[in-house]
């Protein structure tokens, strides 16, 4: 499960950094986490007998290093973002998530689903509502640059 949740996690930040490509620095956090994910969704798969405690650890230094480059992400693009703080608090999730992970090695698998399962929901949950104000701010634009009907004009609806 965590080497599909990285798989698809490196697709989405591999994508947004081809979108993003001409902020370069921008890009090149979010193509740096999607290459970071990648390569632990391969190492994942290509090697399943990993042992609980590398895995613990593999899952700790990818959670620490994809939310350093999320938080470096979102400080070059805040001037781009109206809710930059939103991107943040999910980078802030994911190295907590990591550092937890780090702390308690010992507990292994059960360590893995638990952590990563609340970073995943906290995470997700971030998400979901830092796209919802982007989209709502993006949407409030989009209504504020249609014309306006001249006094006494008719619209059709």
């Amino acid at each position: 499960m965590f080497g599909a949740y990285a798989l698809v996690d490196g697709a989405v930040l591999m994508t947004t950094a081809w979108r993003h490509r001409r902020e370069r620095r921008s890009a090149l956090a979010c193509a740096g986490a999607g290459a970071l994910s990648v390569v632990a969704a391969v190492v994942t798969a290509l090697w399943p007998g990993l042992t609980a405690l590398a895995l613990v650890v593999m899952a700790g230094a990818w959670a620490v290093v994809t939310g350093c480059l999320e938080l470096w992400a979102a400080t070059r693009m805040r001037h781009e973002l109206r809710h930059a703080w939103l991107w943040c608090g999910s980078a802030a999730v994911s190295v907590a998530a990591g550092v937890l992970l780090w702390l308690r090695p010992d507990a292994g698998a059960v360590a893995i689903a638990l952590v990563l399962g609340v970073y995943a929901l906290v995470a997700g949950g971030i998400w979901l509502a830092a796209a919802w104000q982007e989209r709502r701010a993006h949407a409030g634009r989009a209504s504020r640059s249609w014309r306006r009907p001249v006094s006494g004009a008719r619209t059709a609806h």
